[in-house]
């Protein structure tokens, strides 16, 4: 004949069986904070990602703008096809970053004007000749490393950096491109 259980025994296989079935809450408890880590973890590598874009677009548009004031044609180790100094310019930005940028991507313009009270105004399109100020501005679009995530999350699949340099070239005979 069984014996009829206490209430202290009853307790105890209640608190049991509690801890046994404890187990799905902890893995459902587990993959929210994972999913929440898991996100703030691709969100530093997109930043980082798109930071250093940002930093490289900046470098070359100040080494494209560094040889423009010079007035040269071409520089040491350009491509044969790259004849005149506004060819340079463009390929310089292109290449200045090693294989971070897509040279597909980058848009460079440039505008001259004859002297810094003029920028205002309306200015030349082109590389400016020596001694006038010349604003370089350089686009280039950068794909975010997340992008489907983020089109289901209705965001856009990239971003557009922006930067741009003026400068006074040097004196110098002006060369026709």
């Amino acid at each position: 004949m069984k014996r009829p259980r206490t209430l202290q025994a009853r307790a105890s296989r209640v608190a049991s069986d509690a801890k046994r079935d404890r187990g799905g809450m902890v893995a459902a408890e587990f993959s929210f904070i994972f999913l929440a880590i898991l996100a703030v973890i691709i969100g530093l590598v997109e930043v980082t990602w798109q930071s250093t874009v940002a930093a490289a677009l900046d470098r070359a548009t100040l080494r494209a703008s560094r040889f423009g004031i010079t007035g040269q044609a071409t520089r040491p180790n350009t491509p044969a096809d790259i004849t005149c100094r506004s060819q340079t310019i463009r390929w310089l930005v292109a290449n200045a970053t090693g294989s971070i940028l897509t040279p597909e991507r980058i848009l460079v313009t440039t505008a001259a004007v004859d002297s810094p009270s003029d920028l205002n105004g309306t200015a030349t399109p082109g590389d400016g000749t020596g001694g006038q100020v010349v604003t370089y501005n350089v686009t280039y679009t950068e794909p975010f490393l997340t992008g489907a995530w983020l089109n289901i999350l209705g965001g856009p699949a990239q971003l557009v950096h922006h930067a741009a340099v003026v400068v006074k070239n040097e004196a110098f005979d002006n060369a026709v491109c």
